[in-house]
């Protein structure tokens, strides 16, 4: 969820209002670095646009976020005192939150409560003025935490052997997805033989249950023939380094929103999907039934494999 409008954001919007009642919200969204939606579900549940005012908007907000417990550093707060010389001076909120700690003060507030003080308008005092950033107003928190998210292996670093499929071993991974999102099927297939193995998972595709999918898959495969798995940047594949340090093998993503550069997968999905139609709940196929049509698309001989089988051709690279 982003952040609630500040008091000065409600103004701004009140008067971008006033001066064309007809303004888009992408164009209010762009003025206060904030998403379009953030800007409607803000305008249309105070009034709309004929009779938003940002005092009522406020109050509502406020009441929507009453706690029971008070409120850290208002005029009532002992603290607050410190809290503002100690801003005023140059100091940074993690600083004073580290004297603070190392002194032993009782409830001493958090960084986190300083900051929002600070942007809150509680401590009288303006962002720009007092924080190293300058910032006037907090960022989202999506994009405060865009950053920490570490780097990935980027399918451009796949070795030449990999891509030009003159060595076995090397997978891609895919899900189908079930009626109303709650089921899915893993999928992968190997780039030389085209062979694929698919699992069942009823329960979802959660992190935890994927990885659960890729071990069964990874089991069924021997060691010579498992090096490494190409994914997309799906957030249900975050437990890939687990799976990587336990058959040491690599691991490959594709670009953000570029799923296709993992082509020979998302080709073969539409075999699966005759299979499995979109709108099916795959949470009452059995891995019997997934083993059954897996057969018969792997035996089938197919023009790019000059006529050959995916099965025979993995079944031969099987025997040492």
């Amino acid at each position: 969820m982003p952040d609630p409008l500040s008091a000065s954001e409600r103004d701004d919007v009140h008067a971008s209002l006033s001066q064309k009642p007809e303004v888009a919200w992408a164009e209010v969204g762009r003025e206060l670095g904030r998403h379009p939606t953030t800007i409607a579900r803000e305008v249309d549940p105070n009034g709309g646009r004929d009779s938003y005012r940002p005092s009522s908007a406020q109050r509502r907000c406020d009441q929507k976020r009453c706690r029971s417990r008070p409120v850290r550093l208002d005029e009532s707060d002992p603290r607050r005192q410190r809290v503002l010389d100690e801003l005023t001076a140059g100091r940074s909120p993690e600083a004073i939150w580290a004297d603070l700690a190392a002194e032993g003060v009782e409830d001493a507030p958090c960084v986190e409560t300083i900051y929002a003080a600070v942007y809150d308008g509680r401590l009288g005092l303006k962002p720009a003025d007092v924080l190293r950033t300058r910032r006037r107003r907090r960022r989202g928190r999506q994009a405060r935490c865009a950053n920490k998210r570490p780097a990935l292996p980027n399918i451009d670093a796949r070795p030449t052997s990999v891509n030009d499929r003159s060595e076995a071993g090397h997978w891609e991974a895919d899900q189908i997805i079930g009626a109303h999102n709650r089921s899915s099927m893993l999928w992968l297939t190997e780039r030389v033989t085209r062979y694929g193995i698919g699992i069942s998972m009823p329960d979802g595709y959660s992190a935890v249950a994927v990885l659960a999918g890729l071990v069964e898959a990874c089991e069924q495969i021997p060691a010579h023939l498992l090096k490494s798995i190409t994914f997309d940047q799906g957030s249900e594949w975050a437990q890939w380094e687990l799976l990587c340090g336990t058959y040491e093998i690599d691991a490959w993503f594709c670009d953000p929103h570029s799923p296709w550069q993992r082509g020979q997968i998302e080709n073969q999905n539409r075999a699966w999907r005759w299979w499995f139609p979109r709108g099916t709940d795959l949470a009452s196929v059995t891995q019997t039934e997934i083993n059954q049509a897996t057969a018969i698309i792997n035996g089938q001989r197919r023009r790019n494999l000059d006529y050959q089988s995916p099965a025979s051709l993995y079944a031969a690279l099987t025997v040492r």
